[in-house]
């Protein structure tokens, strides 16, 4: 498969509304790309390693993202270079979100579970909220914080 029909691919899973063919696709992909099968051309080697050991939530969610970060509004050449990353961000925001609800990942009040499961907030900034989780520290990146979700993964 080439680059193009890879992102042809992600592009008509999403279209189709993440159904258990397409999510069983994307599981695919995500091994073979934490396996180093799966190259993705949108980020560097190191990029792409860190995506990885995020496991295969951060990849699908990188993956999902990446297929928007191409694509251009057909509406949006009045806008300025700053309004069409705001819009791609949004854009972006919604395919995760759809995908992360269809398979039970999304927790719509994450402000009230996050200290639960992470323990107690320690330190809160611009980009990040940290937690006390006993032998470790755990940051909790906001994605109000950047214009686009894929900069996060």
């Amino acid at each position: 498969m080439n680059n193009a029909d890879f992102w042809a691919s992600i592009c008509s899973i999403v279209s189709e509304g993440f159904n258990p063919e397409g999510l069983l696709k994307l599981d695919s992909y995500a091994e073979q790309f934490i396996s180093g099968r799966l190259v993705y051309q949108r980020f560097s080697p190191q990029e792409q390693h860190g995506c990885s050991t995020g496991g295969s939530t951060n990849v699908i969610a990188s993956l999902l993202a990446g297929a928007e970060a191409g694509s251009d509004s057909s509406d949006s050449s009045s806008l300025s270079n700053y309004q069409k990353e705001c819009q791609l961000g949004a854009k972006q925001e919604k395919i995760i979100e759809q995908w992360a609800r269809t398979v039970g990942l999304w927790t719509d009040n994450v402000e009230r579970m996050l200290p639960q499961s992470l323990g107690n907030q320690i330190a809160e900034g611009g980009e990040a909220v940290v937690y006390d989780h006993g032998a470790t520290l755990i940051k909790s990146i906001g994605l109000d914080y950047f214009i686009q979700p894929i900069f996060i993964f």
